[in-house]
């Protein structure tokens, strides 16, 4: 029934007939959406040339600032996949970040109670601070929360004033799907302030944004992939959909085809294995198109993954293993535990005891590089949590009961 829903609504979605938000002009509205459409395929510098374009027509114009806001929301997006190539470019992320929200919230703080275009100010200050307060997460956690729940309050009385503004609920569904997974310590914190996290609750809210909202639809569905369970049937055909329509739309950028077939190699391999994946993966290679360093970084390796399909793939195929993937250079390494994990889950014979050797030195090795490799916490949890389910130990036992090397232990 999800999926049902989730395919209709991905649909209306694309036709962009929604009514315009209060305020915002038609011309506004399609600029935006052009730039969206440069980000979202891989092309972050072609998106900030659209959005000062945008913004230049709403200082003209007395304008919200809608460029400002997505401005402030696609720069965040990279800091948080460490998309920067190196200091100076990362240095230059931050910047670009702290003059759009100091201009963009400036604007909002002077709209007026009384027009028709307030509650489309409110949206936009809670969307650019609540962007903002995660930036603060990895040295100043209390900051963080103390300026997300400020946030909050500013996206919930835009929904109370006008309730079709959807992108407002992308931050709320986040909100209350981030408190129900956090440590017991800070759950009970917010329980002490009155609020409480719900996984179900938060994610029904962060689908209103996904699959109904105008400019933070593509950013609310990539929060869901990660929020949605890959152990529950239902909601894993709810990203299977989400990840279809992302590589339909978005053809051009290789992060979508890395992060679903990361999912499937972590979650469900057997997927990834099917005679019809190397075909599909050998098009997304060819359809990619990067226009930066992220770009060749996740065609270089989602190229990695292919070699798992194929051993020996031709040039155009292969990856390119000078290439410094600086926070992901654990995944080389992960890819090979996966061919040995493979290779000793499909042989008929005994399990020789220095393939699980071998494959737990893989392993180590793979979890020591996330540790050490500076992303921010969330992703090291993320890439920690996948790279363990996908190497769990317990078959061992399984597989060849009598070895003294087997695991009779699942620890993960």
């Amino acid at each position: 029934m999800i999926c049902l829903c989730a395919s209709s609504l991905f649909a209306a979605k694309s036709s962009r007939v929604s009514p315009l938000y209060p305020g915002i002009t038609l011309e506004q509205s399609d600029l935006a959406h052009k730039a969206l459409d440069a980000f979202y395929n891989g092309n972050p510098r072609e998106s900030e040339r659209i959005l000062s374009r945008l913004d230049s027509i709403e200082n003209r114009g007395n304008l919200p600032p809608l460029s400002r806001l997505l401005q402030v929301a696609t720069t965040v997006i990279q800091l948080q996949r460490n998309d920067a190539e190196d200091e100076k470019e990362e240095k230059r992320l931050r910047k670009l970040i702290a003059d759009a929200a100091k201009d963009g919230l400036e604007d909002c703080k002077h709209a007026r109670k009384e027009s028709d275009s307030y509650p489309t100010y409110l949206l936009m200050q809670g969307g650019m601070q609540g962007f903002i307060a995660t930036l603060k997460i990895p040295t100043n956690p209390p900051k963080a929360l103390s300026d997300g729940l400020k946030a909050l309050k500013f996206l919930e009385n835009a929904l109370n004033i006008d309730s079709t503004l959807m992108d407002a609920n992308m931050g709320l569904g986040i909100f209350q799907c981030t408190a129900a997974r956090a440590p017991i310590v800070v759950r009970a914190t917010l329980k002490m302030l009155g609020i409480q996290g719900n996984m179900e609750n938060g994610l029904n809210i962060l689908r209103r944004a996904a699959y109904e909202g105008q400019y933070t639809s593509v950013a609310s569905q990539l929060f869901l992939i990660q929020f949605l369970s890959p152990y529950n049937e239902d909601l894993r055909s709810e990203k299977r959909e989400i990840f279809r329509s992302l590589s339909k739309s978005y053809p051009q950028s290789a992060y979508y085809t890395f992060v679903r077939w990361d999912e499937s190699l972590c979650f469900y391999p057997d997927s990834f294995y099917q005679a019809h994946s190397r075909r599909s993966l050998e098009h997304r290679i060819r359809a990619a198109v990067p226009h930066d360093y992220a770009g060749e970084r996740y065609l270089n390796l989602i190229k990695y993954q292919y070699t798992l399909l194929n051993a020996h793939p031709s040039a155009s195929y292969q990856p390119d293993t000078s290439m410094d993937l600086h926070e992901y250079s654990f995944y080389p390494v992960f890819i090979e535990a996966l061919r040995v994990r493979r290779q000793i889950m499909t042989d008929s014979s005994d399990v020789p005891k220095a393939w699980v050797r071998n494959l737990r030195n893989l392993k180590d090795s793979t979890l020591d590089l996330i540790d050490n490799s500076g992303m921010n916490n969330a992703n090291i949890h993320l890439f920690e949590w996948h790279v363990k389910d996908a190497l769990k130990t317990k078959v061992w036992k399984k597989r060849n009961p009598g070895s003294p090397d087997a695991d009779t232990t699942d620890n993960d």
